[in-house]
């Protein structure tokens, strides 16, 4: 399989369990983004393509099965030495645009924004574009030209921990002592606040297959599904898919 970062680390875990209880099988995971690995299952490069996305376009050509697999939160992170705790969703569709350019114009300090996001091929690009800045097309908006890009969750929350006055997203289950989470219209980002809509940067994450899936991939699928699997490694990072009204 491959395909998104955000999914890559519950991939590889469930594909470590399930080989072990599974001598026979061999499950291979890489990354790449969402949109490599929707393109890879559907040219059946890949039995798995992971995303943090939904279909989009004439990627929904009625081939691909979706299998939900989690619920996550994308949070808006700073460097610990911001002291800014909360940003309106004006304030970060401004410095995420490129608009709002310095911290103080959001009641922080007289520094300039390091704005980091991630690459266009990001699932987790295309969901913060269309939930917290209104793109309505296909394609990521254009983020504010000094704007750093990284590849992946884990990067991202590197280069925010090690650069002063910085700014990114990343998912919730990637955040740690290096980067400080921050409020979006006051509310926090977590699981309970996710759940019930009030905190509106939030996605399913899937694993599509070509066709029903067979064989170890489907017996792949159902562990990942499996109520062992799901509250001991998914509640660990994401919010387990019973728990959520598929939609």
């Amino acid at each position: 399989m491959s395909g998104s970062t955000t999914v890559l680390p519950v991939a590889l875990e469930g594909a470590t369990e399930f080989m072990d209880a599974n001598p026979g099988a061999n499950i291979q995971v890489q990354g790449g983004g969402s949109s490599v690995g929707i393109t890879q299952v559907r040219e059946s490069v890949v039995q798995i393509g992971d995303s943090s996305r939904d279909l989009k376009g004439d990627e929904n050509d009625g081939t691909l099965v979706d299998h939900k697999i989690a619920f996550d939160i994308v949070g808006i992170v700073v460097n610990p030495g911001v002291p800014v705790t909360n940003l309106s969703s004006k304030q970060v569709k401004g410095i995420f645009t490129g608009s709002i350019k310095n911290w103080k114009e959001v009641g922080g300090p007289d520094a300039p924004i390091i704005v980091v996001v991630r690459d266009i091929a990001s699932g987790t690009r295309e969901v913060f574009d269309q939930k917290a800045l209104g793109s309505t097309t296909e394609k990521p908006v254009e983020s504010k030209e000094s704007a750093i890009e990284s590849s992946s969750n884990g990067v991202v929350r590197e280069i925010v921990g090690a650069t002063a006055n910085s700014i990114g997203y990343i998912s919730t289950g990637y955040i740690n002592r290096l980067v400080k989470p921050i409020d979006y219209n006051g509310v926090p980002p977590d699981v309970a606040h996710a759940r019930n809509g009030e905190y509106p940067i939030a996605r399913f994450l899937h694993m599509f297959t070509k066709g029903q899936p067979s064989g170890a991939t489907r017996g792949y699928i159902d562990f990942m599904l499996s109520d062992v699997f799901q509250n001991s490694v998914i509640a660990n990072e994401y919010v387990p898919i019973k728990q959520v009204q598929i939609r």
